[in-house]
């Protein structure tokens, strides 16, 4: 199978994820749910994904295929330009921010840490916004972004952290997956 737009955006949630029930990487991609098992169905019968009950897996021909596609759709923005200095000042707010979601985990949820680590997502959600008209499917992070922090303002501040939840923190580490595989950086070059 080819690898094109769709099936690239399921298969990336899994990457980014790890692991993921069609569910998570419906809420990742915005796909629906027939697209997506059709998609991992397709993958699966292709030798790109391995199915554990339920959660998916990428296999390495499956992870080979992900970074291809970012290597074929993004490489062009790695010279230099608009892309590479939107990562440098993205770096700066992820310093922020792991130094805040520590600190927030630490305080036992300080709400002064709370409100200070909701400022800078929305920073990041402001920045993504000026990233959009280069990398479309971006906007899928700051709708998450901005659902997660709406549950956090209603109470529910298991959306800060938790691992099984569409969390700001697990939205969090996806993206900068995704940005370091869109400007070619491996993740073991980044601090953090």
């Amino acid at each position: 199978m080819a690898m094109n737009e769709e099936l690239f955006l399921a298969l990336n949630a899994v990457y980014l994820r790890k692991m993921g029930r069609v569910e998570a990487i419906c809420e990742c991609t915005g796909l629906e749910g027939n697209a997506v098992q059709t998609l991992l169905g397709q993958a699966l019968s292709d030798g790109l994904v391995v199915d554990l009950d339920g959660e998916f897996v990428l296999d390495d021909e499956g992870r080979r295929a992900v970074l291809e596609f970012y290597d074929a759709a993004y490489s062009h923005l790695r010279a230099g330009g608009e892309v590479i200095e939107w990562y440098g000042q993205f770096e700066i707010l992820n310093t922020q921010f792991l130094k805040l979601i520590s600190e927030w985990q630490t305080s036992g949820g300080e709400k002064r840490v709370l409100t200070q680590l909701l400022r800078v997502v929305e920073k990041q959600v402001a920045a993504i916004h000026r990233l959009e008209h280069v990398i479309p499917r971006y906007r899928t992070y700051a709708h998450r972004f901005t659902s997660a922090m709406d549950r956090v303002d209603l109470g529910d501040v298991g959306h800060v952290t938790n691992p099984l939840a569409d969390s700001i923190h697990n939205i969090w580490f996806e993206f900068h997956e995704d940005i370091l595989a869109v400007v070619g950086k491996p993740r073991d070059t980044v601090e953090g």
